[in-house]
């Protein structure tokens, strides 16, 4: 598989921080990373740009980073509560996905994308759970999630 180096112009959940130079597939830089200038090659000529950069670029992170902060207090509280259909033994008629999760969280007044809902697998029974939201590649706010059964 094909491989390449990158500087990273913004921190990214469980790619790197800010300014590292980090080792990618190809295809994941060339499709995503590169295209949403999320990060350079890593040549000298983008590594002296990168240094020229380097302070209005951790500013914009730092500035990002306290926004993000400041709205993961203000949503300290926040917990989620989700009636769905489920059989007798709890398990749920269907599952509960992060764009679901989002749609939530939006109604309840903390704006995010689905993609900022980390989640490991969707929810498939009811009970307590809880879910992380990064709202900055460095900020998660984790917000429990209570998931009982509707009547039919």
């Amino acid at each position: 598989m094909a491989h390449m180096n990158v500087i990273l112009t913004e921190a990214l959940q469980g790619v790197g921080k800010l300014g590292e130079t980090v080792r990618v597939k190809a295809g994941f830089a060339r499709n995503f990373l590169l295209p949403r200038n999320k990060a350079m090659a890593a040549t000298k000529a983008n590594a002296a740009l990168f240094a020229a950069q380097k302070a209005e670029l951790e500013a914009q992170n730092a500035k990002a980073k306290a926004a993000a902060e400041q709205l993961a207090a203000q949503h300290a509280s926040l917990q989620l509560e989700l009636a769905r259909h489920a059989s007798e033994t709890g398990q749920l008629y269907g599952s509960i996905k992060a764009k679901d999760f989002a749609s939530e969280l939006n109604a309840k007044g903390l704006k995010v994308e689905a993609s900022q809902v980390l989640l490991a697998t969707a929810v498939k029974d009811v009970g307590d759970h809880s879910i992380r939201v990064a709202l900055h590649p460095e900020v998660l706010l984790t917000v429990p999630v209570k998931v009982v059964r509707q009547s039919l």
